[in-house]
């Protein structure tokens, strides 16, 4: 390769925001713009056009980053699986689709946090700009964006719960993305005519042909490189051999939660005591990078269906498959045009809250694990679905940093689940909703019994074991490089790495705190936020 190639900008990462950035600034023709991704392109992969795919790729370490949060000591020494995207397209390529603002409210909090430009109606004008949206006449939402948002159409247990919703007094949101309150609704996902709709789709393939874009897949990015306190481009491992692109502007971080800091800290920025250990002499000691993580952790209460339309029976019936296909092939609908995750529901935690902080969801498969390895030997051997629950905005704090210089290996992550008390009688509460919808006609015709944790598991304390025990990450995994201006801020309120010149983060690990129960359309809101910011400077 050629080490003295030079661009105007280098963006690392081609995930929701890398690739929004990278499309966003090549719309200048007299700059020059690089976009690395460490896998490779997602058109290789028949799954990730098809929504129902999804339970293939989180399967699939082709496309995937592998990593492990714990041993957790909040959840007696257990670890949990975590994955990220590692295609073009990152998260939005693999993930379950699930199309989601947020609380407008939490962006106008993460503005006053020293943050302006980051409050709700600031970004608004950038969740219309990303978005198509069919269904909503609503002036909130967008018509002509490179993403399409669809509802996911009912489906019986999915009505069933939207029913039982209304019994325990959750009404029925017509479009909770401009309209976020309390209340019961189908899904909203990042599909277009029955096809996954990821950034790399939306934002790169309608572009690849710019003659100032170029797009580099299976390039890993071992570190930035710095004369004094300036990036002056980046070394990265392609093709088995070790190179340089060298850059005249910036350096822009998207690789994500997990992996921009990690890549911070490989350069020589974070906290001088973690990149001792590991020889690397510190350009800037930056102790904030890798704190703050934050995630989503879920409880799933499982119940046998009468009801034979779940997940479990479409893979054991070939006519059930063969309906389907059809289906999918006359009109792209059905099963295969949405993952299994069909309807869900907003609760406050308390009344007196201003806005909700529990997310319900209905799954159409039901295992003892989220995820297994085995997609039919991780499902329970009969019909049967899950209804699971999260607490919006966990109190809970961790940390992740290198245990390698090796960019391939994974940072050592503790997510801290549960670690609060807070966030424990909240898992606890959300359980014990669940369990109440449940008991609401007509999803009460719909189930034969509670699988898990059973009916025998009552009092706080052993529900609590049980979310514990087998409760999973939402792989929504933020705030590693906080933006903001306290003592563990790593980024200001216009990305810009603090102390640093020419690096700049702009993807999910600048949020200082949960803003939604999804974290991709977000990403890219923010990542349309921060390309107009990186335009103008």
């Amino acid at each position: 390769m050629n080490k003295q190639q030079s661009f105007d900008y280098i963006v690392v990462g081609g995930g929701s925001a890398g690739c929004v950035i990278a499309s966003r600034l090549s719309e200048q023709r007299n700059v020059r713009v690089l976009l690395l991704e460490a896998g490779g392109g997602d058109g290789r992969k028949f799954w990730t056009k098809i929504p129902l795919g999804v339970g293939k790729l989180v399967n699939d370490p082709t496309c995937l980053w592998e990593a492990s949060a714990g041993p957790e000591a909040s959840l007696g020494q257990r670890s949990v699986r975590w994955m990220s995207g590692r295609i073009m397209g990152g998260g939005s390529s693999v993930n379950g689709m699930l199309a989601v603002r947020g609380n407008p409210s939490r962006y106008d909090d993460w503005e006053n946090e020293a943050c302006p430009g980051m409050g709700y109606e600031k970004l608004l004008p950038y969740f219309k700009k990303l978005e198509t949206c069919d269904f909503s006449s609503s002036e909130k939402r967008g018509k002509n964006g490179p993403i399409g948002i669809s509802r996911i159409e009912p489906e019986p247990v999915g009505a069933a719960f939207m029913s039982a919703c209304k019994g325990v007094g959750l009404e029925r949101l017509e479009d909770f993305n401009s309209d976020f309150r309390e209340g019961a609704t189908f899904m909203q996902a990042s599909i277009r005519r029955g096809r996954r709709m990821s950034a790399s789709k939306g934002y790169i393939d309608p572009v690849r042909s710019r003659s100032n874009l170029v797009v580099k897949e299976n390039v890993v990015v071992r570190r930035i490189l710095f004369d004094g306190l300036r990036a002056t481009g980046v070394e990265v491992e392609e093709g088995g051999q070790h190179g340089q692109y060298l850059v005249s502007k910036e350096v822009i971080l998207c690789a994500g939660a997990i992996r921009s800091p990690q890549i911070l800290e490989l350069s020589g920025i974070g906290s001088a005591s973690v990149l001792e250990k590991f020889g690397i002499s510190p350009i800037l000691n930056l102790p904030g990078v890798g704190k703050n993580l934050q995630d989503h952790y879920m409880v799933r209460v499982c119940f046998r269906s009468t009801v034979p339309l779940t997940i479990y029976d479409f893979l054991n019936s070939n006519m059930y498959k063969a309906r389907e296909l059809a289906k999918y092939l006359a009109s792209r609908s059905g099963m295969f045009a949405c993952g299994s995750l069909t309807a869900m529901a907003f609760q406050k935690s308390d009344p007196g809250i201003p806005y909700p902080d529990i997310r319900i969801q209905l799954g159409l498969s039901s295992g003892a694990q989220r995820v297994s390895k085995n997609e039919n030997s991780g499902l329970d051997p009969f019909s049967a679905f899950h209804i699971g629950g999260y607490y919006i905005h966990p109190h809970s704090r961790g940390e992740l940093h290198i245990q390698s210089v090796d960019p391939r290996v994974s940072p050592k992550i503790a997510a801290n689940y549960l670690q609060t008390e807070q966030d424990q009688k909240i898992i606890v509460d959300i359980v014990r909703r669940i369990r109440a919808i449940a008991q609401q006609s007509p999803l009460k015709e719909q189930i034969k019994e509670e699988i898990r944790p059973g009916p025998s598991v009552i009092d706080d304390a052993e529900i609590l074991q049980y979310a514990k025990s087998t409760g999973d990450t939402c792989w929504h995994p933020l705030g590693t490089c906080r933006m903001g201006q306290g003592p563990l801020s790593v980024v200001d309120h216009e990305f810009r790495v603090r102390g640093i010149e020419g690096v700049r983060v702009a993807d999910a690990s600048v949020a200082p705190f949960q803003v939604s129960s999804n974290t991709n359309i977000p990403t890219i809101a923010v990542a349309e936020r921060a390309a107009d910011v990186i335009r103008g400077a």
